[in-house]
């Protein structure tokens, strides 16, 4: 796959940009750099002619072949191995639509107001469940 930046407005954005068919636009994905061994969890957009009618306006590089190509932030190149873009990657994608690929692509987010949330969330789950068992322990009659 050739790797292309984002577009200014999408730079702290959790999704990539792809062409994939069988895959629902807004799905969930991994993406693995097996030269690296690194993968990413994020939310995966289609290309579709809107998209690319805005980014192949110069002086951007014009994106020729969507099927073979993916736009994505600084963010996703790095935790890929500093992924260089206009270069060609054998990178694998699959869906991760689960909840386990979700709360991954939450905590992988570009922003940190997002990872903290989640993690945060994660923590009171935690916590909720440890009270629950402390209070049925508590009341739960003893011989």
């Amino acid at each position: 796959m050739k790797i292309y930046a984002c577009l200014n407005d999408d730079i702290s954005e959790g999704f990539v940009w792809l062409k994939r068919s069988g895959l629902a636009s807004r799905s969930v994905v991994k993406i693995t750099n097996p030269e690296v061994e690194q993968s990413v969890f994020c939310e995966a957009l289609q290309l579709e002619d809107n998209f690319l009618r805005e980014y192949n306006q110069s002086p951007r590089r014009k994106i020729e072949s969507p099927d073979s190509s993916i736009v994505m932030s600084a963010w996703y190149r790095a935790r890929l191995g500093n992924l260089e873009t206009l270069r060609d990657y054998n990178l694998e994608i699959r869906a991760a639509n689960g909840w386990w690929g979700k709360l991954r692509s939450c905590t992988q987010h570009p922003q940190i107001i997002i990872r903290v949330a989640v993690w945060l969330g994660v923590i009171s789950v935690g916590l909720g469940v440890v009270g629950v068992v402390l209070g049925v322990v508590s009341i739960w009659p003893t011989k």
